[in-house]
């Protein structure tokens, strides 16, 4: 990238953004990022999509495309089918990528590689918007898969509950061993 603009509510994140003096430009006002933005990555918690969208659609240029990195797929679509500007394009993308540690003292500059990240193609889906991140994405070192929102979301609703399955298999085997 050329520039990264970098919005943060949080003013202790921003404080530390400063402190690590990690890469990008910090803006006080959302609009003042979008504006000059090709590529735009939410990194939020989904209930914050349909507000930031709202923001920001007065702000967005046809040209910038909108990704996030959110774990669910289909009720995302749902928010961004009904609030985002119909002439602004987005590709949801999930790398699958770092640890239950969050906030930028814990970031980490290769985060991404060999790390897979899913892109999500719905119908209505740009092939040049979707093949510009794809290209992003292994720039940086992932792996990319490309599959619709219902795959995405059933596939990794069945890995979030495999560790307790497996703990719960582990304590039951233990207890028949007994």
């Amino acid at each position: 990238a050329n520039k990264i603009y970098i919005f943060e509510k949080s003013k202790s994140n921003v404080e530390k953004i400063k402190r690590l003096k990690l890469p990008g430009i910090i803006v006080k006002k959302l609009e003042d990022g979008v504006k000059k933005s090709d590529l735009i990555i939410l990194c939020t918690p989904m209930n914050e999509y349909k507000n930031l969208i709202l923001k920001m659609n007065k702000f967005l240029s046809t040209k910038t495309i909108i990704t996030d990195v959110g774990s669910s797929k289909l009720e995302s679509s749902k928010v961004i089918k009904k609030f985002l500007r119909k002439d602004v394009s987005w590709v949801q993308s999930h790398p699958i990528a770092g640890s239950e540690v969050s906030g930028p003292e814990h970031g980490k500059h290769d985060i991404f590689e060999k790390k897979w990240c899913v892109l999500i193609k719905e119908k209505n889906t740009k092939k040049k918007c979707l093949q510009i991140l794809n290209n992003f994405w292994k720039n940086i070192g992932s792996k990319v898969a490309v599959m619709t929102p219902e795959k995405h979301d059933k596939i990794f609703s069945i890995t979030s509950h495999l560790p307790h399955l497996i703990a719960y298999n582990l304590v039951k085997s233990a207890q028949d061993f007994e």
